[in-house]
């Protein structure tokens, strides 16, 4: 089993901080169909949690959703998220694919800060260079321990694990279609803000910010005397509006959202700078995503396009369910891009 990643029915689950949200997708003629979707709040940390009870609580979760959306396989790919994971490229001179491979571990223990024994190691060719043949390969290594609890956790649910991805390849493939020459993905969830930048439909550049939905509204609670619940109201009402309380929920959240776009710049310099090509375009995704006005902040900002993502574009579903689907897309995009996974 991969990382990057037999049965033609999956089931894409994403355990997210907040929510387990899940997906199965079945597809005929070229199209992804929609056969079944749901998803459940989950107590604060039990996500992350590595205890036996919290764990059988979360897989009780899963197993109650399963049943409840009507999903019809046991075939999951699940994903891990950004803080589970280490990612690096490298570049290596010309060489066959047979002899990248033997130079991966080399490579991952020298660059990733995992011993060889503790961690589940997979890579793809990211480019190559047209004149030097130079390649730049992606190393995802996870820790055996993550890996092995998500088997585990599925396993209490009844459920089969065949293929395990990282968040940001499983949203570049719900949200970028192959036209898109160069864009980054910036995917902010409760806890963590993903950046990835995908080329020519090839994720190149992953890194992961610890600043996100969670932190806003702590700040929020704090600066204005709210509780979190107020908090959290005030977010996802006012956002970033600064003709709404005299934009007070603006100036409290701006010093974490200016962190966030530092990061993004800083990301978008490395990646011109080495291998000069420049992002022009940023896809938004992700429960905080939804924030009034986050788009155009991050417009004026970097002086770069942004657009909302809608991983169900690309899926067909009854019209019944679609102003549903829609109205929690940008929550979505990892699930169903899970779901989109092939053989």
């Amino acid at each position: 089993m991969g990382i990057f990643g037999g049965e033609t029915d999956f089931i894409g689950v994403d355990i997210g901080s907040t929510a387990v949200r899940l997906v199965q997708l079945r597809k005929t003629m070229g199209k992804y169909n929609l056969v079944a979707f749901g998803s459940a709040q989950l107590p604060p940390s039990v996500s992350q949690s590595d205890s036996k009870l919290d764990m059988q609580a979360l897989a009780q979760v899963i197993k109650k959703l399963v049943k409840t959306s009507k999903i019809s396989t046991k075939n999951v790919v699940a994903s891990l998220a950004g803080t589970s994971i280490f990612t690096t490229v490298v570049k290596l001179p010309p060489m066959e694919k047979s002899e990248i491979a033997k130079a991966i571990k080399y490579q991952a223990e020298q660059n990733i800060p995992l011993k060889s024994e503790d961690a589940q190691y997979d890579w793809q060719v990211v480019r190559e260079n047209p004149t030097t043949k130079e390649v730049a390969v992606m190393i995802v290594a996870a820790p055996k321990v993550k890996t092995d609890r998500t088997i585990e956790l599925f396993e209490m649910a009844d459920m089969d694990v065949i293929y395990l991805e990282t968040n940001g390849i499983a949203v570049a493939r719900s949200l970028i279609s192959g036209s898109e020459p160069l864009v980054m993905v910036v995917d902010m969830g409760a806890t963590t803000t993903e950046l990835t930048i995908v080329e020519n439909g090839v994720v190149s550049h992953v890194r992961t910010v610890n600043s996100a939905g969670y932190a806003l509204t702590r700040v929020i609670a704090q600066n204005l005397g709210l509780d979190n619940t107020q908090a959290e109201q005030f977010k996802r009402k006012f956002g970033l509006s600064q003709d709404k309380l005299e934009g007070q929920v603006f100036r409290t959240m701006q010093p974490i959202l200016s962190t966030i776009t530092e990061e993004i710049e800083r990301s978008v310099k490395f990646y011109a700078d080495q291998y000069g090509s420049s992002v022009t375009k940023i896809i938004l995704t992700g429960g905080t995503a939804r924030m009034p006005e986050l788009g155009n902040y991050i417009k004026a900002s970097l002086g770069l396009e942004v657009s909302y993502g809608n991983p169900w574009v690309n899926v067909t579903a009854n019209a019944d369910v679609s102003e549903k689907l829609n109205q929690n897309a940008p929550e979505f995009a990892v699930a169903v891009g899970l779901a989109m996974r092939e053989n």
